[in-house]
């Protein structure tokens, strides 16, 4: 969330002309300041202009802030925190012509984050749908926020510019974990590094000279660019709260749209005659001989460009 307040300043100053030029043959809608959970309020401040400015990207809605609801019913601040989710309340917003209102919750819950949005239908003072999103970092919470608020208005959800990215063999986006997306061409782009990722390792016992070689020739996706990845990058994948169990019995930790068939994995760096190994199993990094070949594992990664 570093550096968010001046793309969020920026955001806020854009969101009125956008939606006041949409017309008023459009419907309204009303956006409540979202609620903190285990997380700063800030955030929660932040993110909800984040919800607005996503809304009026849709051009579908003209979009208000609970302030802009508060000054125009001359409702007190004391009312306006107490939410508006009673039948009253509802009612009295579509006799302002306010169509929908949209609120929710940030939270988090051990190590995931949530984004917890409810729409609410003010003509008929009903709930209408509700959507959760999940995430392993603050650093997601802007992408659930704007996922969650297209899938609540029934809006196809796109990748981002970076997801589509295309690729030489005109990968198409299969799956998402977080930050992660999936093609059906074997890649997995980390959306956060901008680093794209095999999907699965070289598959059996491996040592350090024949797994760059193994990564440097990997063609995956029709892209010639692979490399064997550092130590840093490779414990930039590392997840403590994602567990799978690969064929040699252990558990790893990252994503499962990576698959790795056991829990080492061979970096770049050398020292001598050793070379680095990122374990997912416990999160640590070693040293090892490079002719080393016991549980080594090569996994080819490129920039994402």
């Amino acid at each position: 969330m570093k550096k968010v307040s001046l793309l969020i300043f920026l955001i806020s100053i854009l969101v009125i002309p956008l939606a006041s030029s949409y017309g008023a043959e459009l419907p309204k809608v009303a956006v409540w300041d979202l609620t903190s959970g285990d997380i700063k309020a800030v955030y929660a401040q932040d993110l909800t202009l984040v919800l607005v400015s996503e809304i009026a990207k849709l051009k579908k809605y003209e979009v208000y802030s609970q302030e802009n609801v508060r000054t125009l019913a001359g409702w007190t601040e004391e009312r306006m925190k107490l939410g508006c989710t009673s039948t009253q309340c509802l009612t009295a917003l579509g006799q302002m012509d306010i169509a929908k209102l949209i609120s929710g919750r940030i939270g988090k819950v051990g190590n995931r984050y949530s984004v917890s949005l409810n729409l609410f239908d003010t003509q008929n003072a009903r709930a209408e749908n509700a959507v959760s999103e999940f995430g392993s970092s603050e650093d997601e919470l802007i992408d659930l926020v704007q996922v969650a608020a297209r899938k609540l208005l029934g809006v196809e959800v796109t990748p981002t510019k970076i997801e589509q990215r295309p690729s030489p063999s005109t990968g198409s986006w299969i799956g998402r974990d977080g930050r992660f997306i999936a093609y059906d061409n074997g890649t997995v782009l980390d959306t956060r590094t901008n680093l794209m990722w095999a999907a699965k390792d070289n598959g059996s016992d491996i040592n350090w000279a024949n797994a760059k070689s193994y990564c440097e020739n990997y063609r995956g996706g029709g892209y010639s660019d692979w490399r064997m990845p550092t130590q840093d990058e490779l414990a930039g994948l590392y997840d403590a709260g994602k567990t799978y169990k690969p064929n040699c019995g252990y558990d790893v930790h990252l994503t499962e749209l990576i698959r790795l068939s056991c829990t080492w994995a061979w970096a770049s760096e050398t020292r001598g005659s050793d070379a680095a190994l990122f374990s997912f199993r416990t999160g640590h990094r070693y040293w090892g001989p490079q002719s080393g070949g016991d549980a080594g594992r090569a996994l080819p990664v490129r920039s994402g460009k």
